[in-house]
């Protein structure tokens, strides 16, 4: 009988244990993917995200072949139709089995229950396997057996069960044999028209960015990953989101390159295996407190907190005509490349949350309709901590200064002469708050839209009055 290995978040043809399961117990074993056109709008996926997974489908197809695994791809509407779609696909090939990774995101979850049943119903074997994240979310739990709250104690037992069970690669061996074709045609069909250029899809890419990373800047993350001008991190976080790469991979490759210093604080090695730990802190949070996977906050609290409903504000945040520099030439280049370097969007996310008091969903949803990274934990985490509402979150009398932000990291006005041209004739001083040397108008750039101290002061005010409240 064949195995079916069901591809989700999880697209490549090793570093993938449902696979090498499936080739090590099956003489025959497929894979597939679901075309979800209809969940991806509901997720507000970007088109150059789209354009990226179909991209690596056909990539993988080649590269599963080279295992003797074909794969099948259907389109299928949403998740409420994927497991009936699913299941008369496995009783119509005769599958015996289905494996797949676990993806913890609630609908994930409950579409995964669903099939398990009707499996179950057709005597199909199911089993689920752990590679999503570097160290499942069950595993780590406080001495009091509750899932964590805050990322800092969470990352300490995270890292102790990292170095107690490091991950290791398994043989790529090849399926014994296969009797299926599978007839999926020309996938260009399902490529969304946008003008952000495609991002390379192939395995040879993406272990060669990684590869290059790791050896070559990896020990000078910690000083450059802040600095939007300099070329500093990975930028490997598209391919972590569609699954391309695995976590655990990135983590082996640190670990063999770097050994014990991924554990020294102040290397860079260490400060970038911490930022692969965020990301399965965030996804241990959507899987432990599932009311943040239904537009609701971590802090339940919030739920009611009154944000501005100012869409003209909102309109000039996405535009990149705030007035404010190195926040219109981050929104610019999200527009553009589909891609925003760390630093930037923790200054143009808490610009809009507490300068422009603006509700952090619209935001969430407008990122993931923009970038090529877009992951619901991901992003749904960060919103969330630079609106103060969210797990760890930053206090909301903690507001990043643009200007001084700008001053910091981009001091020479680099990054921002590049997507913001018409400050381009500006000095290093001017550059971070031309209003107050030029006429900003007659370059055809903004006047700011709001004022730095007043919009703060108005916002700590806010959050304030409604924490008083909630005490009494």
């Amino acid at each position: 009988m064949t195995a079916l290995v069901w591809l989700r978040s999880d697209l490549r043809a090793n570093w993938h244990s449902p696979l090498d399961y499936a080739i090590e117990h099956h003489e025959q074993v497929c894979a597939l993917y679901c075309l979800t056109p209809a969940q991806w709008q509901h997720y507000h996926y970007a088109p150059c995200k789209i354009n990226l997974i179909i991209n690596r489908l056909s990539a993988l197809r080649e590269e599963l072949a080279q295992r003797n695994v074909p794969l099948f791809i259907i389109n299928t509407e949403d998740f409420a139709h994927t497991p009936q779609d699913l299941i008369e696909f496995c009783v119509k090939h005769q599958m015996s089995a289905v494996y797949f990774n676990a993806e913890y995101e609630w609908d994930e979850r409950v579409r995964d229950k669903k099939f398990k049943q009707l499996c179950d119903e057709k005597d199909i074997k199911v089993a689920k396997f752990h590679d999503t994240c570097i160290i499942r979310p069950e595993v780590i739990m406080s001495k009091q057996d509750t899932p964590y709250k805050m990322f800092t104690p969470y990352f300490k037992t995270w890292l102790t069960e990292l170095l107690d069970h490091f991950p290791y690669p398994t043989a790529t061996s090849s399926a014994k044999s296969t009797k299926i074709t599978p007839d999926n045609g020309d996938l260009t069909y399902c490529k969304q028209n946008t003008d952000v250029e495609d991002w390379p899809a192939s395995s040879d890419d993406m272990y060669k960015q990684l590869i290059a990373f790791v050896e070559q800047k990896a020990p000078d993350y910690a000083d450059n990953r802040d600095v939007p001008a300099v070329d500093g991190t990975s930028q490997i976080s598209h391919l972590l989101s569609i699954g391309g790469l695995s976590a655990k991979h990135c983590a082996f490759v640190l670990q063999q390159e770097y050994g014990e210093k991924i554990s020294e604080p102040n290397h860079g090695a260490h400060v970038w295996l911490k930022e692969l730990a965020w990301r399965d802190f965030y996804r241990y949070v959507a899987f432990h407190f599932t009311h943040v996977n239904k537009n609701l906050p971590f802090q339940k609290q919030y739920h009611h907190f009154k944000w501005d409903d100012n869409k003209a504000h909102f309109e000039a945040w996405k535009k990149g005509e705030t007035g404010y520099p190195i926040v219109d030439a981050a929104m610019r280049a999200l527009k553009a490349t589909g891609w925003m370097h760390n630093r930037l969007r923790m200054i143009v996310a808490s610009f809009y949350c507490k300068h422009l008091f603006l509700p952090w969903r619209w935001a969430e949803d407008y990122f993931m309709s923009q970038l090529i990274d877009g992951d619901f934990a991901s992003n749904n985490g960060g919103w969330q901590w630079s609106a103060s509402v969210g797990t760890d979150a930053a206090p909301y009398f903690r507001i990043f200064n643009p200007t001084s932000q700008s001053e910091r990291f981009d001091p020479q006005g680099t990054f921002i002469k590049r997507w913001v041209p018409e400050l381009s004739k500006l000095t290093a001083k001017q550059i971070h708050q031309p209003s107050k040397y030029t006429d900003v108008i007659k370059l055809g750039y903004y006047v700011p839209i709001v004022d730095h101290a007043s919009s703060v002061s108005r916002t700590k005010a806010l959050f304030k009055s409604f924490i008083d409240a909630q005490q009494q």
